[in-house]
């Protein structure tokens, strides 16, 4: 009786550490240009506006072990997309994204996930191709101070000195996306 115990007890050790070493297994290798670029921590100040013709609010958040911040982007359109894995619409937009990240350097694409974990935002991102900064918002308190209470997915477009120009509710098309990036960067030529 005294060897069996002994047994079972080795074996629930030994599938305890195999378990234990999975769940590390999450993070991607550093540089894989097919895996995405998960940001954790987003910080940003509570209660400041985020209105069309004003300037976006400083979001923080964790990548890749460095702080990033919006403000790291003037000179760029930014475009923040807020989605989430069970919307059928942001599964549908976020190929476009993806394109337009790896063709245009002129702008930076950043996904806030409401509310999810980092392996379901992992799963989906490889699922669609998204390589560009997907950060998790665990809490929703980013969502919440963009107002993005419901209707996923929502995207702001931020021009390069930092103004929001346009929030797009409900998925938006690769046209209709590459219509605003290229309002946007025309804007940007004339202010020169």
């Amino acid at each position: 009786w005294g060897n069996g115990v002994r047994t079972i007890i080795i074996v629930f050790c030994f599938f305890g550490l195999v378990a234990c070493g999975g769940a590390q297994a999450t993070t991607a290798p550093v540089g894989d240009p097919n895996a995405a670029q998960i940001g954790i921590n987003p910080v940003m100040p509570a209660g400041e506006s985020v209105q069309v013709g004003e300037v976006v609010p400083e979001l923080s958040f964790e990548l890749a072990g460095k702080t990033v911040r919006l403000s790291d982007f003037r000179g760029k359109t930014v475009v923040l997309n807020f989605w989430a894995t069970w919307c059928g619409p942001c599964r549908l937009e976020m190929p476009d994204f993806q394109a337009l990240s790896q063709s245009r350097s002129d702008v930076v694409f950043i996904g806030i996930n409401k509310e999810e974990n980092e392996q379901q935002v992992r799963t989906f991102a490889a699922e669609v191709g998204a390589t560009f900064p997907l950060v998790l918002d665990r809490t929703g308190e980013i969502l919440a101070n963009f107002g993005v209470t419901i209707g996923l997915p929502t995207t702001y477009f931020i021009d390069k000195n930092g103004i929001i120009q346009k929030i797009h509710i409900q998925a938006i098309t690769r046209s209709q996306l590459t219509q605003y990036l290229d309002e946007l960067a025309a804007q940007g030529n004339g202010d020169q």
